[in-house]
């Protein structure tokens, strides 16, 4: 990056004054606590303030014009305001969902499919023995086996299902409206996918393709039924698949049958006087 002298001589005093702020006593908590710090910088334009912006401690500082229209400079900040909400929510790798992410719309899923009483399966999987993509090709090679599965994955889901990654090789897929078997075809379908995808990286010599396992747990939204518990079946399906195999889709019991019968609100004695006005004895 090249930078007037005047512009290293701002970017230093930036960093100087960066340091003091980071470096100072706890203050006390305070909800009006903060301050907003005004430093005229002559001869510095937007492209200018651009190149400084590009040291990461300086992502969330603002800049506007003194003698211009402010208009272009409040449109980067709500850019990069909007780009820090996106950042919050998927993962930098595949740009799918993150962990946080999916917690949250997975909640939210679940509420919905319980008051509208419709079904919702739940898919956990992640890629067969990656510690020996990353071993034999290099982490990068590993890398790029992960964003073409998210790729794979995001082809093949309907626009309103919700794909995630939440963990290093371990991805999930939310599928409202679905029950078992329609999302186990699904997930059949999604495996054949992969193993047709062929991954190739500039600095390994030769191609090589991954397959998947994958867990499935469903609701029917006939009960409530909380996030931790689908995604524990999901889970469980998912080892079982690993245990079997690999390669497969392995289905959990669904929620709402695999609950005991409700106990019976009337006795039998009560059922007889009902019925017939009379009691035993």
């Amino acid at each position: 990056m090249d930078l007037t002298e005047n512009q290293e001589a701002l970017l230093a005093e930036l960093k100087a004054l960066r340091r003091a702020i980071r470096d100072r006593e706890p203050p006390v908590p305070r909800a009006d606590s903060g301050l907003v710090l005004l430093r005229l910088c002559s001869e510095l334009d937007l492209p200018a303030w651009d190149k400084l912006a590009q040291t990461p401690e300086f992502r969330d500082w603002m800049a506007l014009p003194l003698d211009d229209t402010p208009l272009p400079y409040l449109e980067r900040i709500q850019q990069s305001l909007k780009d820090l909400s996106y950042l919050s929510e998927h993962d930098h790798l595949t740009k799918l969902a993150n962990r946080a992410a999916f917690d949250r719309l997975l909640k939210s899923e679940l509420d919905r499919a319980h008051r509208a009483g419709a079904s919702l399966s739940l898919a956990v999987f992640d890629i067969d023995d990656f510690k020996k993509v990353n071993d034999s090709y290099g982490h990068p090679c590993g890398d790029k086996a992960l964003k073409s599965l998210a790729k794979t994955l995001t082809d093949s889901k309907r626009g309103y299902d919700i794909a995630a990654r939440i963990g290093g090789e371990e991805f999930a897929l939310i599928l409202p409206g679905i029950g078992m078997a329609r999302a186990e075809s699904m997930l059949e379908r999604l495996l054949a996918e992969v193993r047709e995808v062929v991954v190739a990286c500039p600095e390994v010599p030769v191609e090589f393709s991954i397959t998947i396992s994958v867990g499935v747990a469903c609701t029917k939204g006939k009960v409530p039924v909380s996030a931790e518990k689908l995604f524990g079946l999901a889970d469980t399906a998912l080892y079982e698949a690993k245990g079997a195999g690999k390669d497969r889709v392995t289905t959990a019991p669904i929620v709402d049958l695999a609950r005991p019968p409700e106990k019976t609100l009337v006795r039998s004695d009560e059922k007889q006087f009902l019925f017939t006005g009379k009691t035993k004895g």
